[in-house]
This record gives structure tokens, C-alpha cells and sequence, in this order.
């Protein structure tokens, strides 16, 4: 009929799903178009915000102060976060962590309200501090299946163990510590379980002992690399880079973004070691370098590979 309203009569699902598709501001600008839409963008799964391109009403320049810019930020993220009436599912903070500037505790009462409202299944915080990791005090978010943290670091409960549904993990300048091994004051020996994982990205730094990942039945996809880029390398990185490399045995296809014969050449390679799945195999290579020992650490790699189908050296 003419004139009549068919996008307000249609189902409540419905218009969510319309609004999902669109960044969180258009989302809200949207809903205030019509009286019946006007409260549907507190029930949207999705939230995406960065303080650099949202700033949720507050000029930077009239508060003066950086850091008490991002400190306010911060809290009109966690208020939003409180108005929202529905699960959130799928949950992104680009932020500017400000250490010792009340940035913890808010960073935490907003983890524990995303927890509060259930279902959270993607959680990506990216920090846009170089100089200060972000204390990430990670809950345990039973729905979780992608986990993404750059310049944190992680802290898990303690007796922590796995996450039990997680199938994607990207993990860039993040270091990971638990309750029982900081207290035991060792080295950090870090054994993670992903029973559903599908793709892993993992930064790897000198900052623990060890990295084993003890299970992960369904890994299809893998990326390695350093903290300090392509070139670089010593033996202790080595050593750990080696042992979480090898502890992935399922996975099919392995990028490695570093010389990997450069690192591989400095350790004691396990012998009658198997990829038995893996088809594809990327990583670089500084011809300047090659010496016996790496040719060595080609020929392991090589055995190594029964059924390697595609081969890539940059």
C-alpha cells in the first residue's frame, strides 16, 4: 500500500540485523530517525570503538590534557557499555593505556561487564601505547571463539588451563602470565589448550622461558613471528620459537615471519620430528647468512614434512 511504513513493521531480529551492519555511531544516528527504532541500538551485538576515530562527544583539544582525555574516554566507553541492554557478541576497544593513570580498574570493571552481559564470542583490544603493555586481567569468557590482543599483557586465572570454544587467536607484543606462575617466581612456562582453535597468530618474544601449545586437534592455519622483526634473533628466542613451532604438529598450513633457518640453525633439533599434516610452508631467508648449519636446519626442515605440497621462501 502506499505510503505505508514496511521497515518499522518488520521484525525485531530483523532491524538489529539492519543496524549491525553499520559503524556504532551510524547505528545510534540511524535509530533516532523513527520513534520505534529509537532504543534498538542498545540491543546491538556489535561494538567497535577507537579513541582515535570515536571520541563519544569529547574534544581533546578543550580538555587540554592527553592523558585525561583518554582517562574520560575510557569512562564513557564503560558507560556505554552499562547502558546497553542485550548480549554483546562481538566487542573491539582501540585504546590509549595510560599506566597509573586509573586505566587498570576501568580497563577491568569493563572486561567484567562485557562478562556480566554473556555471549561475548570476539574480543579484540588493540593498545596504541608502545612504551606500556596493557594489564589485561582476562575473565573467563565461556562463548569466546576469537581472541585478539596487541601491545598487552595477558594475565590468566589462576589454574587456567584452556578456552575451551576459541578457534582464532592473534597475539601481537602481548606477553601471557598466570596467577600460579608468577608465584611460583620461575621462568614462565606457558601451556595453552585450544581444543577448537582453527588459526593461531602469536608474536614471539623473549619475555617467558617456554610457549608449548599442548593441544590443538583442529589447527589449520599458523603464523609465527618476532617481537623485533625479520632479522632478528638469539639463541634463547630460538629455543622458544622452536618449541612453540613444534608443539603445533596438526597444523596444515605454517607461515613463519622470520630466518627461519637463521634460528633453527642455533639449536638442537629433535630428531624424527613430523609435520604430518602440513601442505604449506612460507618463511624468509637472508642468503648473506647461509652457513652449514642452516643447510643443516633445511634438510630437518625438509624430513620434517612428508607431504609438503607448496613451498615459499621470500
Amino acid at each position: 500500500m502506499a505510503g505505508c511504513d514496511r521497515v518499522s513493521v518488520l521484525p525485531l531480529e530483523i532491524k538489529i540485523s539492519l543496524l549491525s551492519h553499520l559503524d556504532f555511531k551510524d547505528a545510534v544516528r540511524t535509530s533516532a530517525l523513527a520513534h520505534s527504532w529509537r532504543h534498538l541500538w542498545t540491543l546491538l551485538p556489535r561494538l567497535s570503538l577507537s579513541s582515535c576515530s570515536d571520541p563519544l562527544g569529547l574534544d581533546e583539544d578543550e580538555i587540554g590534557d592527553f592523558y585525561a582525555f583518554n582517562i574520560m574516554w575510557m569512562e564513557r566507553v564503560v558507560n556505554l557499555v552499562s547502558s546497553l541492554r542485550g548480549p554483546i557478541l562481538h566487542f573491539g576497544l582501540a585504546f590509549y593505556y595510560c599506566p597509573y593513570r586509573q586505566s587498570d580498574p576501568l580497563l577491568q570493571h569493563l572486561l567484567h561487564l562485557l562478562l556480566q552481559k554473556g555471549g561475548v564470542v570476539t574480543l579484540h583490544l588493540h593498545n596504541f601505547n608502545p612504551r606500556y603493555r596493557a594489564v589485561i586481567c582476562l575473565p573467563f569468557f565461556h562463548a569466546l571463539k576469537e581472541l585478539g590482543l596487541s601491545d598487552c599483557h595477558l594475565v590468566l586465572p589462576t589454574g587456567f588451563r584452556r578456552l575451551d570454544r576459541l578457534t582464532e587467536l592473534f597475539l601481537v607484543d602481548t606477553q601471557i602470565s598466570s596467577d600460579d606462575l608468577i608465584a611460583a617466581k620461575g621462568p614462565l612456562l606457558i601451556n595453552l589448550s585450544f581444543p577448537l582453535m582453527r588459526h593461531l597468530q602469536f608474536c614471539v618474544d623473549d619475555s617467558v622461558e617456554e610457549i608449548f601449545v599442548i593441544s590443538a586437534p583442529c589447527l589449520e592455519e599458523a603464523f609465527i613471528f618476532h617481537d623485533k622483526g625479520v632479522n632478528f634473533t638469539s639463541e634463547k628466542l630460538a629455543r622458544i620459537t622452536l618449541g612453540l613451532v613444534t608443539s603445533i604438529v596438526m597444523v596444515s598450513s605454517l607461515t613463519l615471519g622470520f630466518d627461519a633457518l637463521k634460528d633453527f640453525s642455533l639449536v638442537t633439533l629433535p630428531f624424527n620430528f613430523t609435520f604430518p599434516r602440513l601442505r604449506f610452508l612460507s618463511f624468509y631467508l637472508n642468503i648473506d647468512t647461509v652457513d652449514k648449519r642452516m643447510y643443516d636446519a633445511f634438510a630437518w626442515l625438509l624430513r620434517s614434512i612428508p607431504f609438503l605440497e607448496e613451498l615459499e621462501i621470500e
